[in-house]
């Protein structure tokens, strides 16, 4: 990875995500970008409390919720390490009372099906109202009963089948297996040795770290709070709470060749598909690994989680080949996490293949920036060897961006543009005191974005000049 074309993309991705959260109608987010362990970006956008006027900050704790599932994974591996289980082992093996279970089928279930998702468990239990805090989350005995009056779904085996109570049982095989309780274990194995001071496996209200408060869907314009809430028996599943950059650093230290957490053939175990995830039957370019997704992004392979709780949507996904790990937290229950982390892969993935190189931008940096007209934004960005035009409203901003030749100081010429564009016309910058203050495209005039917050004021105040 061309290091100079990553710095360039991050500068980018900072404007482009205070575009997306200006136009947004979110509480707010944070986004970080770590490359071979390093922290290459840890940004909040918004509101931790927007009736008490809280900024959000890079330290505030989120609900991760299935983030839950690959710190329940890494446990299980680390007690395979050590002999104290097989992960082809039956899940009866360390829970006896599945042995008498009704259904028979229990009895054939193995902890590798329940990692992969392909042991056919039921997702949440008969009711699952827990997840609209109209019930507690179930305690461990009533977990239990609940297990013991519920037969498989699906035939074990088969195919995925997402399961909540599946990760649930793991917990449960975890404490079997190590004697320990499953929280007290996962801070010893994980979170301590990796130092992740600001995670949790499930939310402490006195931790000494400020938490986020997570919304409600918007209706009417408006969202409402919703309380935090424990996840007893669940938190394997759903219970964990953390920051971007401590998951930048998890998902870091699950990197092969790290040294850190796991041997390499347990995380490559992990990171390997085992079955396709599928919606209508076919499959969407999706599938899980144990206790990981993997996704296709372009022509990137990635692992990691995504997590939906009562008033959040978290999402983090690692590129092996790049070291590359990028995290979205969002705190509104139909936040765009996913769109997020996909976004900052498409705009660094755009400069890798288009900014990276020897040569010297010296000569286009001064016409980058974020330019406003009364019909929408432009973002321009500089290659190496010349300029795009890309649109910060879209998720994806250069997917359909124009490409600008250079013609000459201050001048180019728009190619490559849509047929309803203005290819082939010219765009002209404009300075003022040896500043660049307006751009001329396709015959329209555009204004940096602090001088079109200025001319906006100007409209209202006096009209149009």
């Amino acid at each position: 990875m061309d290091r100079q074309a990553l710095d360039h993309a991050i500068r980018f991705i900072k404007s482009w995500l205070t575009e997306r959260y200006e136009r947004s109608h979110l509480p707010g987010f944070v986004v970080a970008i770590a490359h071979q362990g390093k922290l290459l970006l840890n940004e909040a956008y918004g509101m931790a409390d927007v009736e008490r006027g809280i900024k959000l900050t890079p330290d505030h704790v989120f609900r991760i919720a299935s983030h839950s599932k690959t710190f329940t994974a890494t446990a299980i591996m680390q007690l395979a390490e050590e002999g104290l289980l097989r992960i082809d082992d039956y899940a009866a093996d360390y829970l006896p009372w599945l042995k008498g279970h009704p259904d028979e089928r229990w009895g054939r279930v193995t902890v590798r099906q329940l990692l992969s998702q392909g042991a056919g468990v039921i997702r949440d239990g008969l009711n699952a109202d827990y997840w609209q805090l109209e019930r507690p989350f179930p305690d461990a005995e009533r977990f239990r009963r609940e297990i013991s009056e519920t037969a498989l779904i699906l035939d074990n085996n088969t195919r995925m089948k997402y399961s909540n109570y599946g990760y649930t049982l793991l917990g449960l095989i975890i404490e079997s297996a190590s004697g320990r309780a499953y929280n007290d274990f996962v801070v010893e194995r994980t979170v301590n040795p990796l130092g992740l001071k600001s995670t949790f496996p499930e939310y402490q209200p006195d931790c000494g770290q400020p938490s986020a408060t997570g919304y409600s869907r918007q209706e009417n314009k408006t969202r409402k709070p919703i309380p935090h809430i424990d996840t007893r028996a669940m938190s394997p599943a759903t219970g964990f709470c953390s920051t971007a950059r401590d998951l930048c650093t998890y998902f870091t230290a699950h990197m092969v060749g790290s040294d850190q957490l796991l041997l390499d053939e347990s995380k490559k175990e992990m990171q390997r598909p085992h079955w396709p995830a599928k919606q209508g039957g076919e499959r969407y370019g999706l599938e899980y690994g144990l206790g990981l997704m993997i996704r296709e992004y372009g022509k990137r392979t990635m692992f990691g989680h995504s997590g939906g709780f009562p008033g959040f949507i978290t999402q983090s996904m690692g590129d092996p080949e790049d070291g590359l790990v990028v995290v979205a937290l969002t705190n509104a229950i139909d936040g765009p996490a996913d769109r997020l982390v996909t976004g900052v892969y498409h705009i660094i993935s755009y400069f890798q293949e288009h900014d990276a190189g020897e040569g010297s931008r010296d000569h286009l940096m001064p016409w980058e920036g974020i330019y406003e007209d009364l019909w929408g934004t432009t973002a321009i960005a500089a290659m190496l060897d010349h300029l795009v035009a890309a649109n910060p409203d879209e998720w994806e901003p250069f997917a359909n961006s124009d490409k600008l030749e250079y013609v000459e100081d201050g001048t180019f010429r728009i190619n490559a543009a849509q047929s309803f564009g203005s290819e082939g016309e010219l765009v002209h910058f404009h300075r003022k005191d040896g500043q660049v203050k307006t751009m001329i495209y396709g015959g329209r005039t555009s204004w940096l974005k602090a001088a079109w917050a200025g001319k906006q004021r100007h409209r209202e105040t006096i009209g149009f000049d």
